[in-house]
């Protein structure tokens, strides 16, 4: 469990966060002003077949739910714990996806997914959002206190829920049991 001393996290003492971050946040901010701008276009009366009515609705319930995983993401980025990273990376995945799926139901007529920049662009910054989350420096700062920093395949399987960090590699040795333990 992380203390705090006069009101700064321990964690945090001696380390900044990345600024390279703060364009993540930035890139997650446009995307939450899209998603808001989704609601004028989606909540206006539609006239036409109960298909496109029906989508209309889902289209509205999946826009609140994108919305609220949008601004969970950009309040985990500064708090530098794995897990929050871990929130930011599947939140961009979930994001790219449902936008590639507005794109082809816009496509098909079916939905107006908005007014002022298309889904490609909506695409394209979640895209830059994860390989930020990727950088080294970025990967260092959500690293937990006194452990190595792991290799790139350690965070991927971490998506799924693997550990990024196992209970064995996060253990002090003393001199009396390094002895032991190097038999």
């Amino acid at each position: 469990m992380v203390g705090r001393e006069g009101g700064e996290n321990v964690a945090h003492v001696g380390r900044k966060t990345p600024k390279i971050l703060l364009i993540g946040e930035f890139l997650l901010a446009v995307v939450l002003f899209r998603y808001l701008l989704n609601f004028t276009s989606m909540v206006s009366p539609i006239e036409g077949s109960w298909l496109k009515v029906a989508v209309n609705l889902i289209s509205i319930v999946l826009s609140l739910m994108l919305t609220i995983l949008t601004v969970n993401s950009i309040l985990g980025i500064p708090s530098a714990r794995p897990q929050s990273w871990r929130v930011v990376v599947r939140a961009s995945v979930i994001l790219f996806i449902t936008n590639f799926i507005y794109g082809f139901l816009e496509d098909m007529g079916l939905i107006s997914t908005g007014i002022v920049f298309r889904i490609e662009y909506v695409g394209i910054i979640v895209v830059l959002v994860d390989i930020i989350m990727f950088l080294p420096s970025v990967r260092k700062y959500y690293t937990p206190p006194l452990s190595e920093i792991p290799p790139l395949k350690k965070w991927f399987m971490y998506l799924f829920n693997i550990p990024l960090i196992d209970a064995e590699s996060y253990k002090f040795i003393y001199d009396g049991q390094a002895k032991d333990h190097n038999r």
